[in-house]
């Protein structure tokens, strides 16, 4: 994530990271293990709020909009909503990016009824340079 840092700093782009009490606390709350490349994400990042990028993440209030878990409770009720992902950035019309924590894959999903749209093959680290920086 060295390059997603210095482009964080670069841009003097808003993170909050997160301790590790509460990623253990999210994992507890979502009933499935993060991946490294996501708890890495949330300690170093929480959130990256950039220009017209947001993402969910940690390190912001719990009744925050931002808060992974507020957005995960209410888009995982959909029956279609991928088990062990967590959302990333909202792009609107319903559609979300959505991070699978156990195929460690970036998924596009729509909702309602829609499902998964697309499997992106970047790694979240990539996959935040180029949707939030545009490299």
């Amino acid at each position: 994530m060295k390059k997603l840092k210095d482009l964080v700093d670069r841009y003097q782009a808003n993170t909050r990271p997160a301790d590790s009490a509460s990623i253990t606390a999210l994992q507890e709350q979502l009933g499935f293990a993060l991946s490294a490349e996501y708890t890495s994400f949330l300690s170093t990042f929480g959130v990256i709020v950039f220009e017209a990028y947001e993402t969910y993440g940690l390190g912001v209030p719990n009744d925050y909009y931002l808060h992974v878990l507020n957005s995960f409770t209410d888009l995982s009720r959909d029956p279609s909503y991928p088990k062990n992902a967590v959302p990333l950035i909202e792009t609107g019309d319903g559609q979300y990016y959505l991070y699978d924590n156990k195929a460690q894959k970036v998924l596009l999903w729509s909702t309602p009824n829609g499902g998964v749209i697309r499997v992106l093959d970047v790694d979240l680290d990539q996959f935040l340079i180029s949707h939030i920086f545009a490299e």
